[in-house]
C-alpha cells in the first residue's frame, strides 16, 4: 500500500491500475448558498492571489484566489469575469484573451514545488461545476499522473524515431485530410480528433509548436482566444449549450522547453452516462462520427 498525505486528504496509489486516487472528502460539503464570485455585498472568497485590472479604471477583469475546498497547497480558483452570466463562448476575444492570460500566470506561480500544473474549466453540471458564475481551476500536483507519463514517454520515443513532434504529424494529416477540421485561421486549428474520447470533443492547437503554453506571446494567445471562442460558441448553438470540460494540456515542470511536447487545449463535452463497456474497458464509445461532428460544428461558425 503506497500512501501520501496531502492538504489535510491523500494520495493513495493504485498498484493494479497504475494511477493515484485523491481522497478529499472535505469536497463533499463544498457549495454556497450564494455566489460568492460576484462583486458585492455577498462576495466571499478566499484570499486573492493575482489580479487583472478592468481596462476602464474598475476594479478587475480577472481574478485569482485560493481555492476554499483546495486539493492541495497550490490550488487556485480563476474567476473569469466579474459578470455572474457572462461565458466564453458570448464573450469578446479581448475578454476570452484574459482568462486565458490569467492561466498562463497562474501556470507559472504554482510549478514551484509541483510535478505538474493543471488547469482546467468545468462548465454546467455534468462537467461537476457547482457553481454557475464563470470561473477555472489551477492546481499544483506533487505527482504526474499515469497518463501524462505515458504520453511523456510515447511522445519522447516518436521524436526519437523521426526527429518531428507527433503533434505536427497528427496536425499535418487533418490538415491534409480537412474532414475533421471545424475552423483553421491563420496558425491556429481546430479540430475534431480520429479517435475522440467523447462525442464533439475539440482540440485547439498551433501550427507554432511549443511545449509550454505559458510562454505564448501576446498576439499568438489573442489568435487563440478568438479560436476558443469561435468553437465553444458553435457547440452551444449546435449542442444546446452542453456540460463541458476544457482541459489544458502543457508541458509538466522542468520538460517546458523540450523539442517533442506541444501544448493543446482540449474540449470535452459530457453529453452521456458513460456504459457498462465504457466502465469495464475504458475503451469510449461514440455514436456521432468525427467527421460528422466536425461538419455541424463548421455549419454553426459565424
Amino acid at each position: 500500500m503506497t500512501t501520501r498525505h496531502w492538504h489535510g486528504g491523500e494520495l493513495r496509489w493504485d498498484h493494479l491500475g497504475g494511477e493515484w486516487c485523491v481522497l478529499a472528502p472535505g469536497r463533499a460539503t463544498a457549495g454556497a448558498a450564494g455566489c460568492p464570485f460576484c462583486p458585492g455585498p455577498a462576495q466571499d472568497t478566499p484570499p486573492e492571489t493575482w489580479r487583472l485590472p478592468a481596462p476602464d479604471g474598475g476594479s478587475w477583469r480577472v481574478r485569482a484566489v485560493q481555492n476554499r475546498y483546495a486539493l492541495s497547497d497550490q490550488h487556485e480558483v480563476i474567476i473569469e469575469s466579474p459578470w455572474h452570466d457572462w461565458d466564453l463562448a458570448v464573450g469578446t476575444d479581448d475578454e476570452v484573451a484574459a482568462v486565458l492570460r490569467a492561466w498562463q500566470e497562474r501556470h507559472r506561480a504554482l510549478r514551484h514545488d509541483a510535478a505538474q500544473v493543471v488547469l482546467f474549466r468545468s462548465h454546467g453540471p455534468a462537467a461537476g461545476a457547482t457553481l454557475s458564475h464563470p470561473h477555472s481551476q489551477a492546481v499544483g500536483l506533487p505527482v504526474l499522473s499515469a497518463a501524462s507519463r505515458r504520453e511523456l514517454v510515447a511522445m519522447r520515443e516518436h521524436y526519437d524515431r523521426s526527429g518531428r513532434p507527433f503533434a505536427a504529424e497528427i496536425l499535418a494529416g487533418e490538415l491534409s485530410s480537412g474532414e475533421r477540421i471545424v475552423l483553421a485561421e491563420g496558425r491556429t486549428v481546430a479540430f475534431v480528433p480520429f479517435a475522440p474520447a467523447s462525442e464533439f470533443e475539440i482540440r485547439i492547437v498551433s501550427a507554432r509548436h511549443r511545449a509550454d503554453f505559458s510562454a505564448i506571446p501576446g498576439e499568438e494567445l489573442g489568435s487563440i482566444a478568438h479560436a476558443l471562442r469561435l468553437v465553444l460558441a458553435a457547440l452551444r448553438t449546435e449542442l444546446s449549450d452542453p456540460s463541458y470540460n476544457l482541459i489544458l494540456h502543457t508541458a509538466p515542470v522542468g520538460l517546458e522547453h523540450v523539442p517533442y511536447l506541444t501544448w493543446s487545449l482540449r474540449v470535452v463535452p459530457q453529453l452521456a452516462i458513460p456504459s457498462g463497456l465504457e466502465l469495464a474497458t475504458g475503451i469510449p464509445v461514440v455514436t456521432t462520427t468525427p467527421e460528422e461532428a466536425a461538419k455541424r460544428l463548421r455549419n454553426r461558425l459565424p
